[in-house]
């Protein structure tokens, strides 16, 4: 019996740490480093599990070096009110981000700025804090507004 009970926990835990490695931004990503990059976009991919954008950015010698652009997951950025059409093909931007350890060609989302100067909002922990407000407060007003009408 205690062997099993060992062996349940043993397991449990390996599986939380593959799950735990599997979404560690700070294993692949360098947080304490932001990089910009201005380019074209290429694609963009608004799909599940991460939203992908490639891009072109050229150099000052001239050189076009591609670049994949990592964000939040589709639900995340619909809550945004992002679409796949938010970014499109063609379209010039402007991208902060952070590198990875390894210096691929990969920058984890933080800012995308248009041509025009506008900018799409990133899902980070402040705007999903507000959106998790605004969903409890509004699950609250659904459960006393049924209260209300069962009486």
């Amino acid at each position: 019996m205690r062997f099993r009970l060992l062996l349940a926990i043993s397991l449990i835990l390996v599986c939380a740490t593959s799950a735990t490695s599997h979404h560690s931004f700070a294993g692949v990503y360098d947080e304490s480093r932001l990089v910009t990059v201005s380019g074209v976009v290429t694609q963009f991919k608004f799909v599940n599990p991460h939203a992908l954008m490639y891009m072109d950015v050229t150099d000052a010698s001239g050189k076009v070096a591609k670049r994949t652009i990592e964000f939040a997951g589709r639900l995340n950025l619909s809550n945004l009110g992002w679409t796949a059409d938010s970014v499109k093909s063609g379209e010039h931007v402007t991208v902060t981000g952070n590198p990875t350890h390894s210096g691929s060609d990969r920058i984890a989302f933080k800012r995308l700025v248009r041509a025009d100067g506008t900018e799409l909002l990133p899902a980070g922990p402040q705007r999903s804090q507000t959106l998790e407000e605004e969903r409890r407060q509004t699950s609250h007003l659904v459960f006393a507004s049924a209260l209300y009408h069962q009486s």
